[in-house]
């Protein structure tokens, strides 16, 4: 029996949502599975991250903290003597930047394949600057195939020339496993008992939960909320759970309005989302560009339909309107009020719920797993 294949993942972060699908990918017969992450977390994270078994790598790394992200640079000769020192047949790079280009330098030097895990939506590559232009098609040219999360991101690769056949889907989900025990335990009017004695908040919850930054739609979110008749918003609290520097400004708007409208919390571990998802009514995703939206897999796993902006990338994918919740553009603020308007005065809430959890339900780890094999087993045959 020959020895096992080394495939080589590199991603800038462990986030804890994607342990269980790297475990589920690190469980295929004769495979090796190494992660190589630049940082145990972001600037504005607070995760708390078990790798469990997960064969885990750090790399040393320039991490370069700015107000909507933070870059994490590997130094050259660190990814490049760490992927020598595994010998990879395979290398798998999120992202279309230096750490790709890293990556497919080994690839050239060694002879390997490389497999880009690409998250474009149409809009990045509409305003990328020009070196992002660049080195996108560069890249993607040069890989033997290409794994994404959705259609969204699939239309974009064609966008720049990339042919299907080389385009794997590898469907973006969250810890289902975690969140499925998280919901079994939960009270559901327990938790808005405690909501409503500790933060005053009124019958209905539309939940926002995310960072709060300007490319989440925050403040478009407000302008849209403020557009709505205020008999209407009288039994609904607009919920915030998040941290970024546009919490200021919720935290101005909540005491603008009558008390109990607008609420913020700080961010909480993912899996203790799960009680504000149980609480809440609905989800508000008013996304201006995410690449894809986790807490929609998330909220609809938890029964919630979702308003949901149509320029985030899992729109297309888990969002149908009259079904599992409502589409509207955060850009257009008559456009979102109205969608706002159609989500609180909706009589079948609980139907599309059940419906939302139905459609997630396939966006799982081993879906996810699934789709980088087949996306590295297509790369290691095209190198035959």
């Amino acid at each position: 029996m020959g020895r096992a294949v080394r495939v080589a993942l590199l991603t800038p972060i462990l986030a804890p949502y994607r342990v269980p699908a790297f475990r589920a990918l690190a469980s295929t017969p004769d495979w090796d599975l190494r992660v190589f992450v630049n940082a145990e977390s972001e600037f504005d994270r607070s995760w708390n991250v078990d790798a469990q078994d997960l064969d885990v790598e750090f790399l040393p790394t320039l991490s370069i903290p700015r107000r909507d992200r933070t870059l994490h640079l590997a130094a050259p000769w660190s990814l490049g003597r760490a992927l020598d020192r595994f010998g990879p047949d395979v290398v798998v790079s999120a992202e279309l930047g230096s750490r790709s280009l890293g990556a497919l330098l080994h690839c050239r030097r060694r002879r390997v394949p490389l497999v880009l895990w690409a998250l474009p939506t149409r809009a990045h590559i509409d305003g990328a600057d020009a070196l992002r232009r660049a080195v996108g098609p560069f890249l993607l040219k040069r890989a033997a195939t290409i794994a994404v999360p959705g259609s969204e991101a699939r239309r974009a690769l064609h966008q720049w020339g990339v042919e299907d056949a080389r385009i794997f889907t590898a469907p973006n989900c969250h810890d289902t496993e975690g969140f499925d025990k998280a919901l079994a335990a939960v009270d559901r009017d327990a938790s808005l008992h405690a909501l409503r004695a500790g933060l005053g908040t009124r019958e209905r919850i539309a939940l926002v939960a995310g960072r709060l930054f300007p490319v989440k739609g925050t403040a478009e979110l407000l302008a849209a909320w403020d557009l709505l008749p205020p008999n209407l918003r009288a039994d609904w609290t607009l919920l915030f759970v998040g941290d970024g520097p546009l919490g200021e400004r919720v935290v101005q708007a909540a005491r603008a309005h009558p008390s109990g409208e607008i609420v913020r919390l700080p961010a909480v571990q993912p899996v203790d989302l799960v009680e504000f998802y149980a609480a809440a009514d609905l989800l508000v995703f008013p996304s201006l560009g995410d690449v894809w939206g986790l807490a929609v897999n998330e909220a609809m796993a938890c029964e919630r339909p979702v308003l949901c902006s149509t320029r985030a990338g899992c729109a297309e994918d888990l969002v149908f309107p009259g079904d599992t919740g409502w589409l509207a553009d955060p850009a257009d603020p008559e456009a979102f009020a109205l969608g706002l308007e159609q989500a609180l005065t909706c009589k079948t809430r609980e139907t599309r719920g059940r419906r939302a959890r139905e459609c997630a339900a396939s966006f799982t780890p081993d879906a996810m797993a699934e789709g980088f094999r087949q996306a590295i087993r297509a790369a290691l045959r095209r190198e035959e």
